[in-house]
C-alpha cells in the first residue's frame, strides 16, 4: 500500500476512534437522575439517549459524523444564546416588555368591540356607502350568474336541455337539467343565486378570457366541444371588468369598511372614556405645571 494512502487511511480511523470514544466515553458520566450524559452546558445536559435517537439507522463514520455535528451545534447554540443574554440582556427584556403590552392591549380591544360594539349594520347605510362611494367600487375582471354543465359528446336531448338552461329561474326547468345531468353529465354547476369569477369559470371550460367575453356579447348561452366533452354555459347576468359593483357583490366589502371605520371610533370613544373615569376616580392623578 503506498504509505501515504495508508497514513489518510489511519488518520481517519484515528479521529473517528476518538470522536467515538469522546461519545462512548460520556455514557459513564450520570446525573442525578441516572441518566448517561454526553455533554453538558451553560445548566443543560444532552445525553446519550438523545444522540442514540438521532443516529439511529447510521453506522460507523456516518453516525459520529452525525453526533459530533449535533454536539457541536447543540452546544454553540446554548453559548450564543448564554453570551447574547448576558450581553442584551436589558434591550431585550425591553422588547418583550412592550411587544407584552401591545399584546395585552390589542387582546383587551378585541374584547372591547366584541361586547359593547355594535355589529349589525344597516341597509340604509350600506346603500348610502354604495352610493357615495360608487367610482371606487368597480370590478377588477367579470363576474357571472348563471350554469354550466360538462356532458360527455353524443349525449341525448341536447336541445331540450338547452331549451330548460334559458329558464334557469323556474323550478320545474331545474328540476329537469338536475335529473339529466344526474343521468348523463360529468359536471354541473349551478351559480344562479351567487356571483362568480370569470377566472372560476374558465377554470372549467376550454376558453380563453377574450373569447368568453366575445361570445357573451352575441348568446348568453355558449357552447363548447372538445375531444371528450361539450361545456353548456348559461349566462343569467354579467358584469364586466372595469363596471361599477352591482351591489349584492359589493355588501360584504362595504360592510366591511363601515365596522373598521365604527372600530376605530368605539376604541377611540373607549380610551377617552377610560382616561375620564380614571380622573374622577383617582386612579389618574394629573398635576398642574
Amino acid at each position: 500500500m503506498n504509505p501515504r494512502i495508508f497514513l489518510s487511511f489511519l488518520s481517519r480511523i484515528t479521529i473517528l476512534s476518538l470522536c467515538l470514544l469522546m461519545v462512548c466515553s460520556c455514557a459513564y458520566v450520570r446525573n442525578e437522575r441516572g441518566k448517561d450524559i454526553v455533554a453538558e452546558c451553560c445548566g443543560k445536559i444532552l445525553t446519550v439517549g438523545e444522540i442514540d435517537q438521532l443516529t439511529r439507522g447510521f453506522t460507523g463514520e456516518d453516525s459520529a459524523r452525525l453526533a459530533e455535528e449535533y454536539i457541536q451545534n447543540w452546544a454553540i447554540e446554548l453559548l450564543m444564546y448564554d453570551n447574547a443574554h448576558r450581553a442584551t440582556n436589558r434591550q431585550i427584556e425591553e422588547l418583550v416588555a412592550d411587544y407584552r403590552r401591545s399584546l395585552y392591549m390589542h387582546e383587551y380591544e378585541q374584547l372591547l368591540v366584541a361586547q359593547r360594539m355594535p355589529q349589525m349594520i344597516e341597509d340604509s347605510l350600506v346603500h348610502a356607502f354604495y352610493e357615495t362611494h360608487k367610482s371606487q367600487l368597480t370590478l377588477r375582471e367579470m363576474i357571472l350568474k348563471g350554469a354550466l354543465l360538462v356532458i360527455p359528446n353524443g349525449a341525448p336531448n341536447i336541445a331540450e336541455l338547452k331549451r330548460n338552461l334559458l329558464r334557469l329561474d323556474d323550478a320545474e326547468s331545474l328540476e329537469w337539467i338536475e335529473k339529466y345531468v344526474y343521468q348523463y353529465g360529468v359536471g354541473y354547476e349551478l351559480f344562479v343565486e351567487d356571483w362568480k369569477l370569470q377566472e372560476e369559470v374558465l377554470d372549467c371550460i376550454p376558453l380563453e378570457k377574450q373569447e368568453l367575453e366575445k361570445l357573451l356579447r352575441k348568446n348568453r348561452q355558449v357552447e363548447v366541444q372538445d375531444s371528450i366533452n361539450t361545456y353548456l354555459l348559461e349566462v343569467m347576468d354579467y358584469h364586466l371588468a372595469g363596471s361599477v359593483m352591482p351591489l349584492e357583490y359589493a355588501r360584504k366589502d362595504i360592510e366591511k369598511n363601515i365596522l373598521g371605520a365604527r372600530r376605530v371610533d368605539f376604541l377611540k370613544d373607549a380610551r377617552n372614556e377610560l382616561y375620564d373615569k380614571s380622573l374622577k376616580n383617582g386612579k389618574l392623578v394629573r398635576y398642574e405645571k
